[in-house]
């Protein structure tokens, strides 16, 4: 029985008598060594490396089972106004849900007074009241009542009226409030502070923009009120995040870092189309949902005269967002560890085998030339 086990051994040994050592051998081993361990290293840190794949699906998020529209969008901006003050800048939603939100803040959107240089003039941010004053209701209801009425008048009396219901009905007070400099005085800016805009917005799961226009947005209930004034806006501006959701390793906002110096009453317009996007890290079970976009922006500039906008287009910055209805899932993978091994295997049975090629091969090359020294002597 010992006999027939030793029979089927696969690496037959030579009998030590026949072994023998030599130089070549000797270098070829050590080579094999350095070989054996640069390949080792490599594959080790490519075990360790981790990668990201993708895979491209229809985006089923956003429909719940019983509760409609009971996941919302959540945007991150961050915009400096170069040289635009505080008090002037007006943030507006709307989407195609007919949701519209006017001057928002309600503590999600903070604003800081920077200089002329971006440097920033407040230590903190700070959070505007809604504009939520119950003594201009009534007289909001009677000016759309007379607007009713009267339906030939020009943009000079509709602003004259205007004003004339801001002395009556409590305007007045509300703009010596928001503008204690005037007006005027406010909309020339000509101390050119500027303004950082920063926080979050929480909006429906549809096509919408948002609106970042000069001006001052009062708003009860489904009445508005804007005060503006013509002066020459410089709406230029930096935007140092805008971003739909929470962010993830590899993500890329293209407008984060986007400058644009404007002319005055400029109209900039951005369109994005946004991807829901997941990320599925290495470790951890918490599957991250967020979202990626793309963008092409328009430029256009607003001749603006006393009555409104001659084209059309009030200046400001706005931001229109499709949904796409399509999701990208990102899964974070690495090599697994019997992968790994089998590498190294390979790796040692490959350097193992040539180096019996290239011994067998100096061999052979070393005797022909000690036979053609032997025949020449």
């Amino acid at each position: 029985m010992s006999a027939l086990l030793k029979s089927l051994d696969a690496n037959p040994k030579l009998k030590e008598d026949y072994a023998r050592q030599s130089t070549s051998g000797v270098i070829i081993t050590l080579v094999c060594g350095a070989l054996c361990l640069l390949l080792f290293l490599g594959e080790f840190f490519a075990y360790r490396t981790t990668k990201v794949v993708s895979e491209l699906r229809v985006n089923p998020m956003g429909v719940h089972s019983v509760t409609p529209n009971a996941e919302r969008l959540k945007i991150d901006i961050d915009i400096t106004f170069h040289s635009m003050a505080c008090n002037l800048i007006t943030l507006d939603t709307s989407d195609k849900a007919g949701e519209q939100h006017y001057d928002v803040h309600d503590g999600h959107i903070e604003k800081r007074r920077v200089d002329k240089d971006g440097k920033p003039i407040d230590a903190t941010f700070t959070s505007e009241k809604p504009n939520k004053h119950k003594e201009m209701v009534q007289a909001l209801e009677k000016m759309n009542q007379t607007d009713s009425v009267v339906g030939n008048e020009t943009a000079l009396q509709k602003q004259d009226r205007a004003h004339r219901f801001a002395g009556v009905f409590g305007f007045e007070s509300m703009l010596k409030e928001a503008f204690p400099e005037g007006i005027e005085n406010a909309f020339r800016n000509e101390a050119r502070e500027g303004c950082e805009v920063k926080g979050y917005l929480e909006v429906n799961r549809v096509p919408g923009r948002i609106s970042i226009s000069p001006g001052r947005v009062v708003m009860m209930g489904m009445q508005q009120f804007k005060l503006n004034v013509h002066t020459d806006l410089n709406l230029t501006h930096t935007i140092h995040r805008l971003s739909f959701g929470e962010r993830f390793p590899g993500l890329v906002s293209p407008l984060d870092g986007t400058h644009r110096s404007l002319p005055p009453n400029a109209v900039q317009q951005y369109f994005l189309n946004v991807v829901a996007t997941t990320f599925q890290p290495l470790r951890g079970d918490a599957r991250i949902s967020t979202h990626q976009y793309s963008v092409t922006e328009t430029f256009t500039t607003s001749q603006r005269s006393l009555g409104g906008s001659s084209n059309g287009r009030d200046p400001g910055v706005f931001f229109t967002y499709e949904i796409e209805p399509i999701r990208v899932d990102f899964k974070e993978t690495r090599t697994t560890f019997g992968a790994f091994i089998i590498g190294i295997c390979s790796i040692i049975g490959g350097v193992v085998t040539m180096a019996g090629v290239v011994q067998s091969a100096v061999e052979h090359f070393s005797n022909q030339k000690s036979s053609f020294d032997v025949a020449n002597s």
